[in-house]
């Protein structure tokens, strides 16, 4: 079988060197190929990120695609337009949940010791010892529950601090232990009212776009943080300027946005209570992501489903 890989952004020889290894342990047979250097070539299996839609039209014999992420929402339209029918794999954790666990838990103590309080103080040369906030009421709200959700949620609650969730359904998903109450978005008004932090993890979908404006991020408590690292369309980042600039919200630690790269002249760049990464809360690990690529071809091959395959229906 043949397996294009179209990734721009890595040095092809990884991703050949570690989906080889891995077939071999498989006991697979597997010609990977840099579809980026020969995009006419055929392929049976790809693993992608953000390929072109005339490269994709062009794949007359694909089996399965594999997306280089979690997030599938620039991937699955054009795959519905163009190879419709063909089953769409994202990956799951693949060593991206601990970088998320890491990523949320650094925002979460940066807000609860208010150490851009402190960094204020210090523009000032002011010495000031500021009040902690009692820990058991600092409730951290994880609006989505997935698998990057699901490994920071249970990081803050090691650290004892009091977790809830929202997700689509209000219920975790099988086989999913979660210790912390659970809601569905229909009560999302009450979830937001009574979380400290907000961190921001649902996949890209039609009902997820646009969802956290104005009247919703104002249902946060006065002084409440927000952390978003999953799909900036979710907010709607002029209504959350606002909100900063009004004082309702402390801050926003934001990693994904409505439009990437984002812009030199946005303002998010230089608010004063937005701290800015470039969609690095977790980044696809080649090792660990091509071990999982080729256990789904290898489920494929079998005749069975591999896991991360991403429900048409319900976009992720």
């Amino acid at each position: 079988m043949r397996l294009a890989v179209w990734d721009p952004g890595e040095v092809f020889r990884r991703w050949r060197d570690a989906l080889v290894q891995h077939a071999r342990e498989l006991g697979l047979s597997v010609d990977v190929f840099d579809a980026v250097a020969a995009p006419d070539a055929q392929a049976d299996f790809a693993l992608v990120w953000k390929p072109p839609a005339d490269w994709l039209a062009g794949q007359a014999g694909l089996r399965a695609v594999f997306n280089l992420g979690a997030g599938v929402d620039a991937v699955l339209p054009l795959m519905q337009r163009l190879v419709p029918g063909v089953p769409l794999v994202r990956l799951e954790d693949a060593g991206m949940g601990r970088q998320m666990a890491d990523y949320v838990a650094e925002a979460v103590l940066r807000a609860y010791r208010r150490m851009d309080d402190y960094a204020a103080l210090q523009a000032r040369s002011s010495w000031e010892p500021l009040p902690l906030p009692p820990r058991g009421g600092f409730q951290i709200g994880f609006l989505g529950l997935g698998q990057m959700g699901l490994a920071a949620a249970r990081r803050l609650a090691a650290m004892d601090f009091p977790v809830q969730a929202c997700t689509r359904s209000g219920t975790a998903r099988p086989g999913v232990d979660a210790a912390w109450p659970l809601v569905s978005l229909r009560r999302i008004d009450a979830f937001l009212a009574t979380s400290r932090v907000l961190v921001v993890l649902l996949p890209r979908t039609r009902e997820t776009d646009g969802l956290l404006d104005y009247r919703q991020l104002r249902q946060l408590p006065a002084g409440a943080h927000l952390i978003s690292a999953g799909r900036g369309a979710i907010i709607v980042e002029s209504d959350l300027i606002e909100l900063l600039d009004e004082g309702h919200l402390a801050s926003a630690t934001l990693d994904v946005f409505a439009r990437e790269p984002l812009p030199p002249t946005d303002p998010l760049w230089r608010h004063p209570r937005v701290p800015v990464t470039p969609h690095v809360a977790a980044q696809t690990l080649v090792g660990p992501s091509a071990a999982q690529v080729m256990r789904g071809i290898a489920a494929f091959e079998r005749g069975d489903l591999p896991s991360g395959l991403v429900d048409v229906a319900r976009g992720y």
